[in-house]
This record gives C-alpha cells, structure tokens and sequence, in this order.
C-alpha cells in the first residue's frame, strides 16, 4: 500500500495508509521511506526493528493491524495482534517493548568501545495463541479504521442462504407491488430506538445487503416483538411486504416476521439437490461426493439430479439412506469440484 489510495498492477484499488483512522501523514511517511530504503518488511518484528517508534506508536499499530495492513505476514490472523502476550495486554505492546530494546541495546553496542558488531541478541516474541475473529467481528474493527469493509462483507458467510431463501434485494423493494410477500436478507447498519410524545417506544432502522439499504420504521406492536433483532451488526432474515400509509399515499415496508439469518437457514432449508452432467460422472467423482457426504452428514435430504445434455432430458433421485448438513463448507467444497447444487 501506499500513503494515498493507489491502484496495483492487477487493477485492484488499494487503499492509502494515511486514510486510515489514527494513522496520519507521518507515521506514514516513515514506513514508506524505510521500505523504499531497505526493502519490504517481511514480519512485525523485523517493522520493530527498522522504524521510528516514537511516531509509529501504538494507536498507529493498531489502526494499521485493524485495517489489514499486516495481512500480509502469513501464519498470523489479525486477533493475535490484540491477544495477551507475555505479561502485555496485547502483542503489539510487547511488540514495542521488543522494539525500543532492540533499537536501544544496538544503539548501545555501536556507542561502546567495543561496538564493531551491530548484532543484537533479544528474542523475538512468540505469537499468542488465540482463535481467529469471526468474518463478522473482523470486517466490523475494520470498518472502524476505515469506514468501509475493504477484505469481504459481512454477508459473506450467508451467501448461499441469501440465494436460496430471498426473493428481493435491498434495492429494489421499493419497485415492488403491494401486498406481494417479500423475503430479504442484510446487516443492520444503522438503528435508533425512540420515544413518542405519547411515551411508547418505537424505532427506525437501516439494512444493507450487497446491493443497497432499506429504511425500516418500527411502531407499536411490531416495534416490541422485533425491536431487540435491529441491533448494528446484526445480520437479519426478514419477511414483510410493502404498503401504503392509511392517512396518505406514502408507502413503507411493513415487517412480519423476522429471525436471525443464520438460523432461519437452518429452519429454511430441507434439502440439498445435485446437479450431475452424465457425461461427467466418473467413479473417482463418486467416490469423493461419498466421502463428503460422510464428513457432512446431518438433516437435510439429498437428492441428486442427473442431466443428459446430449438428449435434453434429466431424472432426478433422493437418496432413502443419506442426510447432509447443506452447511457452507459443504456448499464450497462442491463448488470446488465443479458441481451445481440448489438449496430447497
């Protein structure tokens, strides 16, 4: 990355450092000059090492761990950056401690009488074990940084439930006749709960999935029964339709019934159904929808539709014995192997 947004040679827009929240032109500068000077990073610790840490300090660290900077020092995921380490709240602590030492013992030794070696003998620190941030809780720190989501979207881990059990984007429901029963998915974004005049709560709420955002008015009733899922972050199924205002002819969207997307997948979904050309069928390919049968199994029924391309014909089986859990991993790992599949 550079100090101001640039674009690589694949075409990819990267993100300027100095955008970052926290960071600013300075610290920025320092970290550029001094790879432009002596070559890329190729750890936090070998940055500890070579920067000026009394510009690049811990509010800088962070913001740049946040925002994904550091993705690029494989083996680490960005929770470790913010693990306990040693007896440091959190590793780029210890990382700044093991910095000043390190710069201040070298400066030490090339001071001394006998200082012809610049070799300096501190450890690095281990990396703490921790687990790994949800996708959710990631792109949210990240967000916070840089006030969008730069490495997925929160809807990501949903995208086949999104595709299978929603009939509407964000964008276009408003183009929707009314009355028609719509089913739609997004994250909550943005969410203020309120008190009439006449002392009831009542509440209005964004949702944004890929496409665009909803705007959604909650009173009464409706306002009690699902005011505690329209919370930021949340991530939402949501079925309503859209209708007029009985005083005016402004139109809303009115929710009936809301759930968490994650389990309404779950409560949605009953079978899985495989899509097999005949002409791609091969015992190896057999051989390993069994195993993966195997690893997945679970509720959902299976079923298995066999296309003849050649004679434009196709029969579909279920399978009495086996059940799978249509989870993403499964979903995914057919993916890889070339086959389609419908959620149903």
């Amino acid at each position: 990355s550079a100090s101001d947004f640039s674009v690589n040679k694949e075409g990819q827009i990267r993100f300027g450092l100095s955008a970052l929240k926290g960071v600013g032109e300075g610290p920025v500068e320092d970290i550029l000059a001094e790879r432009e000077k002596n070559g890329k990073y190729t750890s936090l610790w070998d940055m500890m090492r070579r920067l000026n840490l009394r510009t690049v300090n811990k509010k800088v660290l962070e913001s740049l761990a946040l925002g994904g900077a550091f993705d690029c020092f494989e083996g680490v995921h960005r929770a470790q950056y913010f693990a306990p380490s040693d007896k440091f709240d959190t590793l780029l602590e210890h990382a700044l401690r093991y910095g000043n030492a390190y710069q201040a013992q070298k400066a030490q030794s090339m001071n001394s009488l006998f200082g012809a070696s610049e070799d300096v003998m501190i450890p690095e620190p281990s990396f703490p074990e921790c687990e790994p941030w949800s996708l959710l809780e990631k792109l949210n720190r990240e967000k916070e940084v840089t006030g969008i989501y730069i490495s997925g979207h929160p809807l990501d881990d949903y995208r086949l439930e999104i595709q299978a059990h929603t009939n509407c984007t964000l964008d276009n429901v408003e183009n929707q006749p009314d009355k028609k029963p719509l089913k739609l998915a997004g994250i909550v974004s943005a969410a203020s709960h309120r008190i009439s005049r006449k002392g009831t709560g009542w509440g209005r709420f964004t949702v944004q999935d890929y496409n665009g955002s909803l705007e959604i008015s909650l009173f009464g009733d409706d306002y009690q029964n699902f005011k505690n899922f329209f919370e930021i972050g949340q991530v939402l199924f949501i079925m309503g339709y859209m209708e007029r205002r009985w005083n005016n002819d402004e139109r809303f969207f009115k929710v009936t019934k809301v759930s968490m997307l994650e389990s309404a997948g779950e409560t949605l979904t009953n079978a899985i159904t495989l899509k097999l050309p005949v002409e791609a069928l091969s015992s190896e390919l057999m051989d390993t929808l069994e195993r993966l049968c195997k690893e997945h199994k679970g509720k959902h029924r299976l079923r298995f539709t066999f296309l003849d391309h050649q004679n434009k014909t196709s029969l579909t089986f279920a399978s009495k014995k086996k059940k799978v859990n249509a989870t993403n991993g499964f979903c995914e790992a057919l993916e890889k192997l070339g086959i389609e599949f419908e959620l149903g």
